[in-house]
């Protein structure tokens, strides 16, 4: 099925469901060109300063995290639960190590209206611009989230997030109305 621009906020609450149940990659490119997938279960799907947002968390461990701070462009690009394996991959493997496109079989695609690769086997693609981004401060967040989410001694990767707030300057997908 040919992917068809979706109109924001369609399908949103679909997405966020998708997203809850961690089958979705976000796609960083740095200044090499190559993208990398990485799965993701928390983000937000807003309107905020007349524009419709996407907001990606990555920790500053992560190998992502280094292409998303040398550009100003991802992906985000949401699965059915055939995927779950890739799913896996791509969040337990760092694009550091391993060719995660290879070993997942799943294909990078030139994005529509942004330079960073979207993911053919998405059923939906989601390209965002960053309009914005901050770093967690830890001394507003609850003490309890802090002790499950961020506790260094336990994971010395437990690292607060850095939050991208990306425009969504378009959005595909191949759906099939019920």
């Amino acid at each position: 099925m040919e992917k068809q621009k979706i109109e924001f906020p369609k399908y949103t609450t679909e997405m966020l469901e998708i997203l809850k149940k961690g089958r979705v990659l976000l796609v960083g490119q740095g200044k090499d060109g190559k993208p990398n997938p990485m799965t993701i279960a928390w983000g937000s799907i807003m309107f905020s300063w007349n524009k419709p947002i996407f907001v990606a968390m990555v920790r500053s461990s992560r190998y992502t995290y280094k292409l998303m701070e040398e550009c100003d462009t991802f992906t985000v690009n949401f699965f059915d639960e055939s995927y779950s394996e890739a799913m896996k991959f791509c969040g337990t493997k760092s694009g550091r190590d391993h060719d995660k496109w290879k070993e997942t079989n799943l294909t990078p695609v030139k994005g529509k209206s942004i330079d960073t690769a979207a993911i053919k086997e998405a059923m939906i693609n989601m390209e965002c611009k960053t309009v914005y981004k901050d770093e967690m401060n830890l001394d507003f967040l609850e003490k309890a989230i802090i002790d499950q989410k961020y506790d260094i001694n336990v994971n010395p990767e437990n690292v607060p997030h850095t939050f991208y707030f990306g425009e969504i300057v378009d959005l595909y997908g191949a759906i099939s109305e019920k």
